[in-house]
């Protein structure tokens, strides 16, 4: 059985009241919020992915006090604690994933703010932890079917930017890899490629391009 499980196995078969003053809650609402979130996350590796705080617990601390409350080895908490913590460590150190959807347009007379507005349809965002976890080869067969389906959904063009010639995925470590319509892989291409864009500023700040779009 999972430690997740075993610990919401006790959750559930523990005086709730009692339980939160043994886990250090005089606010017992606050008590009561924490259990029911940490029921909810479905796994340890989503409870202390999301960085819990409520003043008296952070998601690391709440578990390994769960665990010491539930007889489960602090050993066996204390590898899974610091495994999610290097992995989050890691993960902060990546660049976010997305696929680059190349009409290769060139600006004539369109206002700055309008091309602004639309950056954000030139790029399709991926989850960053789906995408680390599941690893380059598995990634690369979603982005095919995610081009596919893009490319049909969009019947190959796009507002203002025109029609769509081939797409460029760009990966966690900074790799490039070309597809064509049919989300076939091409090739891959140099490191960090820079697609560029128009962008807005606001005080000298830039405004990202899904904050334009609603």
């Amino acid at each position: 059985m999972r430690t997740y499980d075993t610990l919401v196995r006790f959750v559930k078969a523990s005086d709730r009241k009692e339980l939160m003053h043994s886990l250090g809650y005089h606010d017992l609402r606050k008590g009561e919020e924490s259990l029911n979130a940490f029921l909810s996350a479905g796994s340890l590796k989503n409870w202390l992915a999301h960085g819990h705080y409520d003043f008296v617990h952070s998601s690391e601390s709440f578990t390994k006090k769960l665990a010491s409350l539930a007889g489960v080895d602090p050993g066996a908490i204390d590898r899974i604690v610091d495994k999610e913590a290097e992995r989050r460590a890691i993960l902060s150190q990546l660049l976010p994933p997305y696929i680059f959807v190349d009409t290769r347009f060139r600006r004539k007379n369109e206002p700055i703010f309008a091309l602004a507005f639309m950056e954000g349809k030139r790029r399709i965002a991926l989850d960053k932890e789906t995408v680390y976890d599941q690893g380059l080869e598995a990634t690369l067969r979603e982005v095919g079917q995610i081009i596919r389906e893009h490319y049909r959904n969009t019947g190959g063009k796009l507002k203002l930017w025109g029609k769509i010639h081939e797409y460029r995925y760009h990966h966690l470590d900074g790799r490039t890899f070309r597809f064509d319509t049919e989300g076939h892989l091409i090739e891959e291409l140099p490191r960090n490629l820079d697609e560029g864009g128009a962008v807005l500023s606001v005080g000298g700040k830039e405004i990202p391009p899904d904050m334009l779009i609603s």
